[in-house]
């Protein structure tokens, strides 16, 4: 009678022991199984991350700047349409926007806002080459001063921010009447404050015409 109980006793303690070892087998698989869906997690952060950083590193990136020979349309570069404008206005990249500019003393009288009838021939030039060249562009028209305060004329204008936008909105006028379309043209005063030449107030005394492709 002994051995049937010791044999009874010891298959007890055998399923016992793999039910244990069984249980302890499927903990280790769940234990297995988190990390390595927590292992697939980081991964999958640690890569959207990285393609972050690359986007932001391409955003970043400046781009490659405009040149004398860079062609803007159809072939046209600057130099062919500084060749156009001649002595007129002055066609230069200016941070890597081609820029039209036409110095306040062919188009204002000191002091004013009104556009000068000298400013009309060269006006309606850069009206021809923005609808030819640019139609499919926005056209910033910028106003700058030199830093000299306001005295003559401070009745008439807050300050020389207040006077370069009146100025741009005066060239923005006449552009207009030419067929340059209106809901295109943006019109921002600077002021003294995105000098040309630091040496030179008569270049800082201008109005620039952009366009910026849309």
């Amino acid at each position: 009678m002994l051995f049937p109980k010791l044999t009874a006793i010891v298959s007890i303690a055998v399923l016992s022991l793999l039910g244990s070892c069984t249980s302890r087998y499927q903990d280790l698989l769940r234990d297995r199984d988190a990390q390595i869906r927590e292992l697939n997690g980081r991964v999958a952060s640690l890569r959207s991350e990285k393609e972050d950083m690359e986007r932001q590193m391409t955003d970043k990136t400046p781009p490659s700047p405009a040149t004398e020979s860079s062609p803007l349309v159809d072939g046209t570069t600057r130099k062919d349409l500084q060749t156009e404008f001649g002595g007129e206005a002055t066609v230069e990249y200016r941070n890597n926007r081609l820029s039209i500019g036409v110095e306040d003393t062919v188009t204002f009288s000191s002091g004013s806002h009104q556009l000068k009838d000298t400013s009309h021939r060269v006006l309606g030039k850069i009206a021809s080459v923005l609808k030819r060249d640019f139609s499919n562009c926005k056209y910033y028209i910028e106003g700058h001063t030199d830093s000299d305060p306001i005295v003559k004329s401070k009745d008439k204008y807050d300050d020389n921010r207040d006077l370069s936008a009146k100025r741009a909105n005066s060239v923005a006028r006449y552009l207009i009447e030419q067929g340059v379309p209106e809901n295109r043209v943006i019109i921002v005063g600077y002021g003294q404050f995105d000098p040309k030449d630091t040496k030179s107030k008569q270049s800082n005394r201008r109005v620039e015409i952009v366009p910026v492709k849309a």
